[in-house]
């Protein structure tokens, strides 16, 4: 394998995983609105205008996500790194679709939120991003 092979594709992981960081910043505040209105019991307090401002926001931090999938998918991969790529690209997928579970569960029309499908996605977005996180690191160690 040639070393500007493995530079190359370390440096498509390592932008995927720096884009999902400012992504997940950049999405913070607006998460942490909707999870203080559900804890506190005052959805109902949120207008529709702005639950539908937050879904449009969350939509498009989605998309990012999936947009970072097929950056994923179409990587040049040492052959070396196959299985892991493969675990790696999966487990993004996972934490991709978690994300739009999420944004799924808002429901701005009826000034609600899903609270079992926000949570559940909640669960499996630590649950894959953790995953995500544990592969890249053994995909950077073989490096």
């Amino acid at each position: 394998m040639k070393p500007q092979d493995m530079r190359r594709y370390a440096k498509i992981v390592s932008d995927v995983i720096d884009s999902t960081s400012k992504n997940g910043e950049d999405l913070n505040g607006d998460y942490e609105t909707l999870r203080k209105a559900i804890d506190t019991d005052t959805i109902a307090d949120l207008t529709s205008e702005r639950l539908a401002e937050i879904k449009a926001h969350f939509q498009s931090g989605t998309d990012k996500y999936q947009e970072n999938v097929n950056q994923l998918q179409q990587a040049p991969v040492p052959v070396k790194l196959l299985g892991r790529h493969k675990l790696l690209v999966r487990d993004y997928q996972d934490y991709a679709n978690a994300c739009q579970a999420m944004t799924n569960s808002l429901e701005p029309d009826q000034v609600t939120i899903d609270v079992d499908k926000f949570n559940q996605s909640e669960k499996d977005q630590e649950s894959s991003i953790a995953k995500v996180s544990n592969v890249t690191t053994r995909i950077m160690s073989t490096m």
